[in-house]
């Protein structure tokens, strides 16, 4: 008997969205029974479905660059500094190659860091055997340490409770174990090489669906900088717990900088280790059970050798800080941290149940669903003391986008916003922005400031308060104080209007595979039904160049589409989606475009189409768009978040002549000078002062994109 699944199900199985679950049902890529007025799926079929795609058989659907269900293994340049660990890595990798099981490995590796480090004597040669196989075998005496490594293994769960067991020793996991010890690992303070195998062997699938994403030494080293920085030297020690750890490089590193500080007022560096061990300053947690283990190994090679004793250990447990924030066991008064750091996963996939669980309880879910560096934010607030310092590594999507606002408003009311760092893209292997981000529990006072750095070198204090009055609360840190004031006039000018509500959005055709529905016709000879569909390249500021692609258009063989009608209009805009600055260029052909070019078409009484076209591609609007939204995408609430200045019918119709003249121009210089000419006009219709207008100038030049193509 079948067993019937959601829409919501099969999303998750694939890894994909519910919209693409619809999506690739339309296209007859997966196959649905109607179940009362719901799809629902054969969960055997969509189980398939996912292997197919996790063997390459459905390349088709591969080639969609679907980032969630991208797999493999790779090495993260920048994990660590020391470049022969990074060759070490990507060497245990190779050898283990899915034949080795993990914890083996990590084994070897650990043990020989032991070594390295004179926590265990130079083991004598035995035959050829690894490390792993003589502590497992019976024949290595490991110590005070043994604990820690039968965890590792699997020989010992948590709390001392028995394992699950090690893993078996085969010929072959003996073969690859002593490829293994052949390998040069040396210990090298600070650098987690343990963190780098166990991140290089985990299919980069999996790390994705958890959000997993480890942190990389320059990013750890900054973070940790910043918030130790914010603590007073003499508040004495303070409690600090990353609660979404990983194998501990952040800890590595909050550890060096507190025990610096205390060799630094004299004490010898065993005197200072025993110290921090003593007050229990560190503290982690984290679910994956085998960088708790490693996180635990970290911290004990830290301590300086003492004859193979094992030192005194931090509380580092596995345990999810989500469902059980948890208070230091040994502080008496209220049980909270002086300090809050860490990397939490962003887009972690919660199931069902448990993202409504989550919306129950904390504030950042209710409103646009449960994202994982949300809660942590919120949970790692509710560990801290009053006053405690909270420092975080989170996307730059924090500072903007909607659906994150509920996390800025809680932020930007409930605590002092110390500092905001642009990061850049500093992730190995993806694409994906980050800031860190260091706040103190307090409510922030009226003229409290925010340092915002560029990551350049360039500082700039932001006052806390313009954050909150900011639509969406949003964290606008590319704007400083002057930038901020020409935003405010936009938005204050008499009669000023927005899109929304006010026109038809499209997204262009997502046809499910390029290759197989757009054509080129390099005789000139194209077959009756092709007509010409244009993408975003194809979109300049003002005007589009046919680039020779064609389509039949046939709505029920692609995966999305806009009702007909929509671009079979007789005048709309197009504008680029992927783009950082705003190009939108007037069509009266019915052109149809595919989805890097959508369309807006303006339906506002008393308002032109060439106006609005005018308004768009104006200085104002893009420096609007550049200061307010900073995104590397046009995205529909961008353009209806756009101020517009009202405008007179007969200045409308000036404006409009303008346009006209620039479409038809193929002279650069005229074409400067056209758009110069319309520049002017709308800053005016603003009400922009002439300080205003030369910043604006100043800061958002002539498009890159004005010329007509093909001239």
């Amino acid at each position: 008997m079948k067993e019937l699944i959601s829409a919501a199900e099969a999303a998750r199985i694939l890894s994909i969205s519910v919209a693409s679950v619809r999506n690739w049902t339309k296209a007859g890529r997966l196959c649905s029974i109607r179940s009362g007025r719901t799809l629902a799926f054969d969960r055997a079929e969509v189980e398939a479905l996912k292997e197919a795609l996790a063997s390459g058989l459905t390349a088709r659907l591969r080639s969609r660059r679907n980032k969630t269900a991208a797999d493999g293994a790779f090495v993260p340049a920048g994990y660590v500094r020391t470049k022969a660990h990074e060759r070490l890595a990507r060497q245990a990798a190779e050898i283990a190659a899915d034949r080795l099981d993990p914890r083996l490995a990590l084994l070897e590796l650990a043990l020989k860091l032991l070594v390295s480090r004179g926590h265990l004597p130079a083991q004598p040669e035995a035959g050829g055997a690894s490390l792993a196989e003589r502590f497992l075998d019976g024949r290595l005496d490991a110590g005070g340490f043994a604990p820690l490594l039968d965890g590792l293994c699997g020989r010992v769960g948590e709390d001392e409770a028995p394992g699950d067991g090690a893993p078996p020793l085969d010929a072959d996991a003996r073969r690859r174990l002593r490829e293994l010890a052949r390998l040069p690992a040396a210990y090298a303070e600070g650098d987690d090489l343990l963190g780098l195998v166990h991140l290089s062997l985990a299919r980069l699938r999996r790390r994705k669906q958890t959000g997993a994403y480890y942190t990389p030494s320059a990013i750890v080293e900054s973070l940790a900088g910043e918030v130790l920085d914010a603590w007073p030297e003499d508040a004495g020690l303070p409690r600090v717990i990353d609660p979404c750890c990983g194998s501990g490089n952040i800890l590595i590193r909050v550890y060096l900088a507190l025990k610096r500080r205390l060799t630094a007022r004299g004490l010898s560096a065993r005197e200072a280790d025993r110290m921090l061990r003593a007050h229990g300053a560190l503290a982690g947690f984290d679910i994956d059970g085998t960088a708790v283990h490693l996180a635990r190994l970290n911290l004990a090679l830290l301590a300086e050798p003492d004859g193979g004793g094992m030192p005194a250990g931090f509380p580092i447990r596995r345990q999810d800080a989500l469902r059980a924030p948890s208070r230091h066991p040994e502080e008496p008064e209220g049980g909270r941290y002086d300090l809050v750091i860490g990397n939490p996963p962003w887009g972690y996939q919660f199931a069902p149940e448990e993202a409504e669980r989550f919306k129950r309880r904390f504030r950042t879910a209710a409103s646009f669903g449960t994202e994982s560096f949300g809660l942590f934010i919120e949970a790692g607030l509710s560990m801290l003391k009053d006053g405690g310092l909270l420092a975080y590594v989170l996307p730059e999507s924090l500072l903007t986008v909607d659906r994150h606002a509920e996390a800025r408003r809680l932020i930007a009311e409930q605590t002092e916003m110390l500092g905001i760092t642009l990061a850049g893209n500093p992730f190995a292997g993806v694409s994906s922005p980050a800031v860190t981000l260091t706040l103190r529990k307090r409510p922030p006072g009226p003229g409290h400031a925010v340092i915002v750095r560029d990551g350049r070198g360039r500082a700039d204090a932001i006052p806390q308060r313009r954050f909150r009055a900011n639509p969406g609360c949003a964290f606008n840190v590319c704007a400083a104080d002057a930038e901020q004031a020409v935003l405010e006039r936009m938005r204050a000018a008499p009669g000023v209007w927005y899109l929304k509500g006010r026109c038809d959005f499209a997204l262009g055709i997502v046809t499910g595979d390029n290759r197989a529905h757009v054509r080129e016709f390099p005789d000139g000879r194209v077959p009756e039904g092709w007509e010409p569909v244009l993408r975003g390249a194809d979109v300049s500021v003002y005007s589009i160049r046919h680039s020779g692609r064609y389509i039949r258009f046939d709505p029920d063989r692609y995966q999305q589409t806009a009702p007909e009608p929509l671009y079979r209009a007789p005048e709309k805009l197009i504008y680029r989606f992927i783009n950082a600055d705003l190009v939108f260029a007037y069509d009266d052909r019915r052109t149809l475009t595919l989805n890097s070019a959508n369309i807006i078409i303006p339906r506002a009484p008393g308002y032109r189409m060439k106006y609005v076209l005018a308004a768009l591609n104006s200085r104002p609007a893009r420096f609007y768009h550049t200061y307010a939204h900073a995104s590397v995408k046009v995205l529909r609430r961008h353009i209806e978040a756009l101020p517009l200045p009202a405008c007179p019918p007969a200045e409308q119709d000036r404006i409009a002549a303008l346009v006209d003249r620039l479409i038809a121009c193929e002279d650069p210089a005229g074409c400067r000078e056209l758009y110069e000419a319309i520049d002017r006009r709308i800053m005016a219709l603003y009400g922009l002062r002439d300080a205003e207008r030369r910043l604006v100038a100043g800061r958002i030049g002539l498009p890159g994109t004005l010329c007509r193509p093909g001239t």
